[in-house]
């Protein structure tokens, strides 16, 4: 074998034309697209024709290359994945393109994702951009082709998903040439923050299977001809998987504060009890599954909430009916923590759809345990929704992401899709076993760390495990089986490092194991009292007294403890005043003086929070805010008469993810932004903005507003329009502020910020405009 892999080498070297040549490249950074309201509106729609990768250093690329090619393993070692600079061109239609520079580095696993092509290699890559994006996205892969299943159907899959609302990367099927090779490839947006604000979720914690330890008894396995069945692979993975728990990939955000700290160690234990739980039941007693054949429990990912185990169960079977049951592996979960929802929701990823075969490949059991009590109540869900799904928007979502087919495709794959769905709903009736469904429920376990320390021992006792104390007030580290507990105090820098699974100080590895270890004592933040008031709920915090008169339509709303909030979720609000009145501690103390509390366990940022809503004539008033926003609508539709707010220690009006109307806005004195506007579609009649300490008006995040009439006095900057923001306004009166208009790129996920205006008087300022080169400004239709 090493003589085969010595000619390949040789084989490669002696007809690659430009291996002698170390091809040293920094190609200059920029893009050739003009920035205008419709290029900044059309970009994102515009077909990718090519992606082009270059590495800077492409001898030492094809080194490490060859090297995973020819090394004996089945799996390829970290060492190899190391990641290079490079420079990425994607030239869209119409010939308009960038380069950026970035870093890159083989991506995955198994050997399936790197061969020899004639003279060239083709592999698998994780690209993050350092500078611009890609349609919104800055870190990717490139998939080898014929890694992730049928690219149609990956693509097709993924569009039905965020269709459904389910979290699902960007795909798209695109011609690429990295360095030399030139193929077709799978561009996918990585699980992170960019793709939960695409799908209009706040940012959270994002959580996935860790597999340092499930690689552990197979690393060493030969590269050859035999199948991964013929050489053991499946029996020592359901050995070495019982050792898995989870990890969480954005650890970072635990430093923005204590509430994020405390979230993140909340999620990650509990998902690490739900992985525990999983290792005692796929192979005990009465199952003797392979760990891929055998599901995490949907009761406890959904916290036994009816509504959650539904979507949940709903997605497990679109994964099946299209194939994917690659995807319902738990080596193979990621999960988007929603703090609002209260439950783990599924990121899909490494799905391998197939959607016209008849049988899957990736399992061996048509039968995936465990089921819930409602499980079958999915089915009908789920056919009713794939019946109901715009086929025509599908169609062009899917020809954006570069998959041309006939015009029936689309529906002769919903119909293979509803006929499988069929037949596996087929063969779960055909269960005669109720003994076999009912062991499969949800039961408590005792005991739940006994295996995973046991099988530990056996693959790698060189660890420590990472819990807290009793009292809950330091992490300690242990031996295994909990053993020789003491303080540990981590670093900053470490922690993030810990929670993403890859901590290692003097050889050895630390592992986050959590707070408790009974699956019965799941942490749910049960702090919301209910109100149901037959037209939406409101859940709201002790320290919220909450009166209503609903035949004056008003709803008043006191907050006695500075740190309590409330929200709004769901239905509808018609002909309706809020009143939100803030802590009277704030009639006694400055202002400044109050503790800013940023967010909550539920990820609220906002004192009052209106969420998922339609709203028709809302009045919403707030004073005395002790939130980072007075006031926050997330996801909101329709219209308000007013919004009037003062005395807020952060943002007055926070909007995001809405498509809204406000006639009249007055804000006065908020420490920060009087209000901010991201992620939407917004028409604004009169604003009254005074007394902002950081920006009057803010416009972000692919957002675009329409404004009549604006007035702002004293303020740092009178109106921002940023990150692909486009700002129309038709009468703009700012007064003593520092700068008066700005338009600038902020996150590198977005472009640059536009302002169109008939008229901009500005009076009193240090500056009158401020403008980056990615952005523009227009006044009375000329240029500034």
């Amino acid at each position: 074998m090493k003589k085969v892999y010595f000619f390949l080498i040789f084989i490669f070297l002696a007809t690659s034309p430009s291996f002698s040549k170390n091809k040293e490249i920094n190609l200059p950074s920029g893009c050739n697209i003009q920035i205008q309201s419709n290029n900044f509106q059309e970009i994102d729609k515009l077909k990718i024709k090519k992606i082009e990768v270059d590495t800077h250093d492409y001898r030492r690329w094809t080194v490490n290359s060859i090297r995973i090619i020819t090394n004996p393993f089945r799996f390829t070692p970290e060492k190899y994945r190391q990641r290079f600079n490079a420079s990425v061109k994607v030239t869209y239609e119409n010939n308009k393109n960038c380069i950026y520079n970035a870093r890159v580095r083989h991506s995955g696993d198994a050997k399936d994702h790197i061969a020899l092509l004639g003279n060239s290699i083709i592999q698998s890559l994780d690209v993050h951009l350092t500078e611009g994006n890609i349609r919104g996205i800055t870190r990717f892969k490139l998939f080898k082709p014929d890694t992730r299943g049928i690219l149609e159907d990956v693509i097709l899959q993924t569009e039905i998903l965020r269709s459904l609302d389910y979290l699902a990367p960007r795909s798209i099927k695109v011609d690429t040439r990295i360095n030399l090779t030139t193929s077709t490839m799978l561009f996918q947006e990585k699980a992170s923050k960019e793709l939960l604000e695409f799908n209009l979720r706040r940012e959270g914690p994002i959580l996935e299977g860790d597999q340092k330890f499930f690689f552990k008894l197979v690393e060493s396995i030969p590269s050859n001809q035999l199948s991964n069945y013929d050489v053991g692979t499946p029996k020592l993975r359901s050995k070495s998987i019982k050792t898995m728990l989870a990890k969480q990939t954005n650890a970072g955000i635990i430093n923005k504060s204590k509430i994020h700290e405390q979230m993140s160690y909340n999620s990650l234990t509990n998902l690490n009890l739900i992985y525990l739980y999983y290792s005692n039941r796929f192979q005990d007693k009465k199952n003797n599954f392979q760990f891929f054949d055998y599901d995490l429990d949907n009761q406890l990912l959904g916290f036994f909430n009816k509504k959650n185990i539904e979507k949940l169960n709903i997605y497990n079977l679109l994964m099946q009916s299209t194939n994917s049951q690659h995807a319902l592996s738990s080596s193979n979960r990621k999960f988007y923590w929603n703090p609002i929802l209260n439950f783990y929701e599924p990121i899909n990823y490494d799905s391998n759809p197939d959607i016209d075969r008849n049988a899957p490949t990736t399992t061996t059991s048509e039968l995936r345990m465990p089921i819930s009590e409602n499980f079958f109540d999915a089915f009908e869900q789920l056919e009713e929704r794939l019946l109901n799904l715009d086929i025509n928007e599908l169609k062009i979502n899917i020809s954006r992401a570069g998959v041309e087919e006939g015009n029936d495709y689309v529906e002769t794959k919903i119909n293979k899709i509803l006929l499988n769905l069929e037949k596996i709903k087929n063969n779960y009736l055909g269960i005669t076993d109720e003994k076999f469904i009912k062991h499969n429920y949800f039961k408590p376990l005792k005991g739940i760390m006994s295996r995973f320390n046991k099988t530990l021992t056996e693959i790698d006792p060189n660890v420590y495990l990472i819990k807290h104390s009793p009292d809950g007030k330091t992490l300690q580290r242990c031996e295994i089986y909990m053993m020789n507990c003491t303080d540990y105090n981590f670093s900053k820098v470490n922690l993030p490092f810990l929670l993403e699974g890859e901590l290692v100080i003097e050889d050895k590895i630390y592992q986050y194991v959590g707070r408790n270890f009974d699956s019965n004592n799941l942490i749910i933040n049960k702090n919301y009292k209910v109100m149901d008031l037959n037209f939406t709920k409101i859940f709201f915090e002790s320290g919220i007294m909450i009166k209503s008169d609903l035949d004056k339509k008003i709803i008043n709303i006191y907050q006695e403890n500075p740190e309590a909030r409330l929200y709004f979720i769901g239905g509808k609000l018609e002909d309706l005043t809020l009143n939100f009145f803030g802590n009277n501690l704030q009639q006694n103390l400055n202002i400044k003086s109050l503790k800013n509390y940023p967010i909550n366990l539920s990820g609220l940022t906002g004192c009052l929070s209106l969420i998922s809503l339609e709203i028709k004539n809302v009045t919403l008033n707030a004073n005395n805010s002790s939130c980072e926003d007075a006031i926050n609508l997330i996801d909101v539709k329709g219209d308000l008469a007013s919004v009037n707010i003062e005395n807020s220690i952060s943002d007055g009006l926070d909007v995001d993810f809405s498509f809204i109307d406000i006639k009249n806005i007055k804000i006065k004195n908020s420490l920060n932004d009087c209000v901010d506007f991201s992620s939407g579609n917004y028409s604004l009649g009169n604003l009254n903005l005074s007394f902002c300490g950081d920006k009057g008006l803010s416009v972000g995040e692919k957002s675009t507003l329409n404004l009549n009439k604006i007035s702002v006095q004293n303020t740092d900057i009178g109106i921002a329009s940023k990150d692909s923001s486009i700002t129309k306004i038709k009468d703009a009166n700012i007064e003593n502020t520092k700068t008066c208009v700005a338009a600038y790129n902020k996150k590198q996920e977005f472009y640059g910020g536009i302002i169109e205006a008939n008229f901009i008087n500005c009076k009193n300022f240090i500056k009158r405009e401020n403008i980056d080169k990615h952005s523009l400004i227009i006044e009375k239709n000329s240029k500034i």
